[in-house]
């Protein structure tokens, strides 16, 4: 298959910037990480050596161990695994939910389906998203990894309706809708080629930089042990079990510290790529004198 040229604009451009360029390759190897975890690593992530406890980083173990003498290097890229798959679901359940909802409300605006479906996600607005992530994984239990995703998902929903619902508005009015509508199309056939392909745009722009925040987040909940839990390697509770090594063994401290910034810096990059793609005017705005 032949990269769409915009695609290919993007990561040639994204490569000529060095920060950039480190950006690709951390999304890379994370990916990488994600599908193939013993091609990146040659442990497993439960692999101990007792005899190896805190050993400093080494040619043989680049990341150091840790008190059971597993490799954090390995426990890194496990952790990835599992962070992206948290993250791909919850995006995937927040995009689906709130696009939806938004799609509705907008094609419909000023009726009471929009009312009713915007109440709604105010209602679910009005809770700071880590208070409400933390309540429903109470709810859920931890012990999946799914009512994490879906927990994290869950605070997304109101951001995802509200910029959906604004672009349908805007939408709805132009004379191609019209015109569509005078030659018998049907409202889901008007939705589904004529809507929807003019809000891919912004939904792609928001799922990038949304999952910046669901890393964080997830990384939270795991250091509050309300996060992913054993067997699943995570890095928010790597962190949290770390600390009481901090002064003997700062490296278990900031391995992965270091590995939740640069992923969010790198899914960062690439999503300040992508807006400047599609709306290259917005991109420079700033930068002209």
């Amino acid at each position: 298959m032949v990269p769409h040229p915009f695609w290919v604009r993007r990561s040639a451009a994204l490569l000529a910037n060095p920060v950039g360029g480190v950006a690709l390759v951390v999304l890379f190897v994370l990916f990488l990480a994600m599908l193939a975890p013993r091609a990146v690593v040659p442990y497993g992530s439960l692999t101990i050596h007792p005899a190896d406890s805190f050993l400093p980083p080494s040619v043989a173990h680049p990341a150091g161990t840790d008190a059971l003498g597993r490799d954090v290097t390995s426990e890194l890229v496990y952790g990835a695994r599992t962070t992206l798959w948290v993250g791909a679901a919850a995006i995937l359940v927040a995009l689906t939910v709130g696009a939806s909802a938004g799609l509705v409300a907008g094609f419909w605006g000023g009726s009471a389906v929009d009312e009713l479906i915007m109440r709604l996600v105010d209602v679910v607005y009005v809770f700071p998203s880590i208070v409400l992530a933390l309540t429903v994984v109470a709810v859920l239990g931890p012990e999946r990894i799914g009512s994490v995703a879906v927990a994290l998902a869950l605070g997304m929903v109101p951001g995802y309706a509200r910029l959906v619902r604004s672009r349908v508005l805007s939408i709805r009015e132009e004379e191609f809708i019209a015109a569509a509508r005078g030659v018998g199309a049907t409202t889901m056939r008007i939705m589904r080629k004529h809507i929807v392909p003019h809000t891919v745009d912004v939904l792609l722009v928001r799922s990038v930089a949304g999952l910046s925040g669901i890393i964080l987040a997830e990384a939270t909940l795991s250091f509050l042990g309300l996060g992913v839990q054993p067997p699943n390697p995570s890095w928010g509770r790597m962190l949290r079990e770390s600390f009481r090594y901090l002064p003997s063994a700062p490296w278990l401290t900031l391995m992965p510290a270091l590995a939740i910034f640069l992923t969010v810096f790198a899914v960062g990059q690439v999503g300040e790529a992508i807006r400047a793609g599609l709306h290259p005017r917005t991109a420079t705005k700033g930068h002209q004198p």
